[in-house]
């Protein structure tokens, strides 16, 4: 893809319901990349996706998009672990608090 900086290495990254997931590193560090389609029946459109991922990334809330083509989204590697139940509800007070920021900071 041209959004690599010199040789990569791939990994596979476990998780996701509709997506193949890869972690790519390169000269310029580590990435995500997200593999999917459109899935109508269930609402998923990977361009309101992308568009939806910049928006989160401006507000502070989501990776930086590094490269996004039909079917491809490439995002910073955060190293971050998804939220189980009881992670949430250990950590209700900084849950609350992103969301509410996120409702008053979204970029339009």
């Amino acid at each position: 893809m041209p959004c690599w900086n010199g040789s990569i290495e791939i990994e596979p990254l476990p998780g996701g319901l509709s997506n193949a997931n890869f972690v790519v590193t390169d000269a310029a560090g580590r990435h995500v990349v997200r593999f999917g389609q459109d899935f109508p029946f269930h609402h998923v459109f990977r361009e309101r996706e992308v568009m939806t991922a910049r928006a989160a990334h401006a507000a502070g809330f989501a990776p930086a998009v590094h490269y996004a083509e039909p079917g491809i989204l490439v995002t910073a590697f955060l190293g971050a672990k998804t939220f189980l139940a009881e992670d949430v509800r250990a950590n209700l007070g900084r849950v609350a608090a992103l969301l509410r920021g996120f409702h008053r900071e979204m970029p339009s």
